[in-house]
């Protein structure tokens, strides 16, 4: 690992459980001497991306709200699916909630949602969060289209959080639950990580065909009929489909217009079609 991978490592230690570190509290939870953390908080520092806050306690600093701001204005896929999402709002029941998902590391983080309605939905999927990769829909439809070596080697690492979300208890069941979903294409989870919630979910494709991330419509339980479901579950796949086609637009230099969202197609409501 280079010295600049060993101080951007720093980085990881900051939580929401754990805002602030001294260097020395952080030299002895990465394990290296504190002149070697110092180093570290310094050239993170002089980057803005971490702040002396008082007294030797140091915090996220104002460069990573820069960057945040930056990726909601230019992240293709946030870029991409910003009229699809506002559609599917419109389009699903009255009380829901849209979220925007993508693969992060070994877990799944939301990166944009939208909210429409009165309810009092709690939702554990906010944006900035990682979350589980065994459970929920935004998460289950993503594993589910993962290459088959990469699932191998999931499945390796995490049985027995394989086994507890009902996913197998070995690598052939394991391969047989996600099939189904991959071939369903969607997929409906009922209270797996929020009690009282029922999120619909299908797969993103990038420009390049892999599945990245996922978009899903929450609503309250016992708010939607049988038909309803299969209804906004198709609301949900129509959604999928029309980001990953607007991804296919960045793949090309020329259409690379962050700015403005309605030069992936027309003015006109995709889920009227």
């Amino acid at each position: 690992m280079s010295t600049v991978d060993k101080a951007l490592s720093l980085l990881s230690i900051f939580t929401a459980d754990k805002p602030q570190w001294t260097v020395e509290a952080a030299a002895e939870r990465l394990g290296v001497p504190a002149s070697t953390a110092y180093r570290y908080f310094r050239s993170l520092t002089s980057a803005g991306l971490i702040s002396d806050f008082s007294a030797g306690r140091y915090v996220i600093g104002p460069a990573i709200i820069e960057l945040d701001r930056i990726a909601r204005r230019t992240d293709p896929l946030i870029v991409a699916a910003q009229r699809p999402m506002d559609d599917l709002k419109l389009a699903a029941p009255k009380d829901n909630v849209i979220l925007l998902s993508r693969l992060f590391r070994t877990c799944v983080m939301c990166v944009d949602q939208r909210t429409r309605g009165d309810h009092v939905m709690s939702l554990s999927f906010e944006r900035g969060r990682p979350m589980p990769l065994f459970r929920s829909s935004v998460s289950k439809v993503i594993l589910a289209n993962l290459p088959s070596r990469t699932l191998s080697r999931i499945y390796d690492d995490e049985r027995s959080a394989i086994a507890t979300a009902g996913l197998g208890e070995d690598l052939y069941e394991f391969r047989a639950a996600l099939r189904e979903i991959r071939r369903a294409g969607f997929y409906i989870s009922h209270g797996e990580v929020d009690k009282g919630v029922v999120g619909i979910s299908a797969p993103v494709c990038s420009p390049d065909g892999d599945v990245f991330a996922s978009i899903s419509l929450v609503v309250p339980e016992g708010t939607m009929c049988a038909d309803e479901l299969r209804r906004s579950s198709q609301l949900v796949v129509k959604t999928a489909s029309a980001i990953s086609a607007a991804l296919m637009g960045f793949a090309e230099p020329s259409n690379h217009n962050f700015s403005n969202v309605s030069s992936f197609g027309p003015e006109s409501n995709f889920l009227e079609d």
